[in-house]
């Protein structure tokens, strides 16, 4: 074996004898699973005041987590959520250890058909509070970085031009810096109302 691969830097020696940051990031965790919770309650009403079709008003809410997000630890909420494998309805509440917040709405098959008229209507309301739109092929990519979103705010009308009938889905999505932390449970929930608001007449 290669004794270099399995060394530990001075940084790392400080990290490994010290439980105490691992003890934080659990409580962190756990901070991030009460704040998604007592979100899932209060979509709840959000969509009873502003309801949808009956099988996406049916889902339940799931949290989750993770310790791999590129090498980073993540909670996902997944309310709405409507996952086949031809059809998508979901809204997506993302905690990216070191990154952000997001909540991004995520549609396929029937629901982007029955949606993407709707949502190019209210390009501006989604614009107008710095959503982004996927410009990748992947659907499960969730990184807002320039190679797999593209700024609705810095790029007008890009929704009135976007032909959809070629992309198996769409989705949009907005972020909070974790520097809100104390805001964000308000923050988060105007991103979902504005996603609920753009999706309605």
């Amino acid at each position: 074996m290669n004794e270099a691969k399995i060394q530990l830097s001075p940084e790392e020696l400080i990290l490994v004898e010290n439980a105490e940051w691992i003890l934080t990031k659990n409580a962190i965790i756990r901070k991030v699973y009460d704040l998604f919770g007592a979100m899932a309650a209060a979509m709840k009403i959000e969509l009873q005041n502003n309801p949808l079709s009956p099988d996406v008003m049916e889902t339940t809410p799931k949290i989750s987590r993770g310790e791999n997000f590129k090498g980073l630890p993540f909670v996902v909420l997944d309310y709405p959520r409507l996952f086949n494998r031809e059809d998508v309805f979901a809204i997506r509440t993302l905690f990216w250890w070191g990154r952000y917040f997001s909540v991004t709405l995520h549609l396929k098959g029937i629901y982007k058909e029955l949606f993407a008229s709707q949502l190019k209507k209210n390009e501006s309301l989604l614009s107008d509070n710095d959503f982004y739109i996927s410009s990748s092929n992947d659907e499960w990519s969730h990184e807002l970085g320039e190679e797999n979103y593209i700024s609705l705010n810095r790029n007008r009308d890009f929704l009135q031009k976007k032909d959809f009938s070629r992309q198996p889905f769409l989705k949009l999505s907005a972020k909070i810096d974790l520097q809100n932390w104390n805001q964000s449970e308000k923050l988060l929930m105007q991103i979902f109302k504005t996603i609920l608001q753009s999706l309605h007449y």
